[in-house]
């Protein structure tokens, strides 16, 4: 009885072991990947676009096996001497190219980062900032549905944002938990210097017909979180979406009509 309990003690060290090994050298790659001219990361397509004094629009690509690329977008946004990146590029290479052009192209280092749920589009990154020593924020829910899905574990927990319609400032920025939508956890950003809002994927981009991936979308919820932003982001100047381009309040008028349209 006492040699049974000592081998499954022991297996349960080493599994514990090689999860940690594992780990490590995941890490490890990255760190070294990191300190390898650009270069080498040609083919991890990212692009930085100006939208407004200290904002930038970064996009990376998904190529699907059928060869179509997608876009995903997330905000630069600067703050004192530094930025703040909202979301990751979409994979770890992607991500550690974006985190070379902001230091070579803008010059200011990212202080902060935050990501707004837990899909690869907006957190395959996430190991990359931290190995660096760049805190990750994300709703309390990231942090569980990354675990579950697989997928890098933000290291940071914003936990004054449970409820619906909640809002918590971060430097000059402000996130907002609009209520599950697109994702149970999807947040927003708004910058109110700018009159920007960045929707993420709770908004649809200019000319989009549907809702996209509804996977993990509660649409009851995510048409009555899009009356609330409508009603008080309705001073928004420019609106960026998850996907496609960006544009101006429309894109929310257009959101909430294919969710009503859905909900019927």
């Amino acid at each position: 009885m006492l040699s049974a309990v000592l081998c499954a003690i022991i297996l349960l060290f080493f599994e514990q072991l090689r999860k940690s090994m594992r780990r490590i050298i995941h890490l490890t790659l990255i760190i070294l990947f990191s300190t390898i001219s650009m270069s080498a990361f040609a083919s991890a397509d990212v692009e930085i676009k100006k939208i407004a004094s200290g904002v930038w629009v970064h996009t990376s690509y998904y190529t699907y096996p059928n060869g179509v690329k997608f876009p995903s977008s997330g905000l630069i946004v600067q703050d004192g001497e530094g930025v703040v990146l909202v979301d990751t590029a979409w994979g770890e290479l992607a991500t550690l190219e974006l985190m070379e052009q902001i230091r070579t192209k803008i010059k200011l280092p990212i202080k902060t980062s935050i990501v707004t749920h837990a899909h690869g589009d907006r957190i395959a990154g996430t190991d990359a900032l931290k190995s660096k020593g760049i805190p990750v924020y994300s709703h309390p829910l990231t942090q569980k549905f990354a675990t579950e899905y697989g997928l890098p574990v933000p290291d940071q927990s914003l936990e004054s944002i449970i409820s619906p319609g909640s809002m918590v400032s971060l430097g000059k920025i402000d996130v907002i938990y609009p209520g599950p939508g697109h994702a149970m956890d999807n947040l927003m950003i708004w910058l109110p210097q700018e009159k920007i809002l960045f929707g993420g994927c709770a908004v649809r981009a200019k000319g989009a017909t549907s809702l996209g991936n509804t996977a993990h979308s509660d649409i009851g919820s995510w048409l009555q979180g899009m009356k609330h932003i409508s009603q008080e982001y309705n001073s928004a100047q420019i609106v960026v979406p998850g996907h496609g381009e960006l544009g101006d309040f429309s894109l929310i008028s257009n959101t909430l009509m294919l969710l009503s349209e859905s909900a019927q």
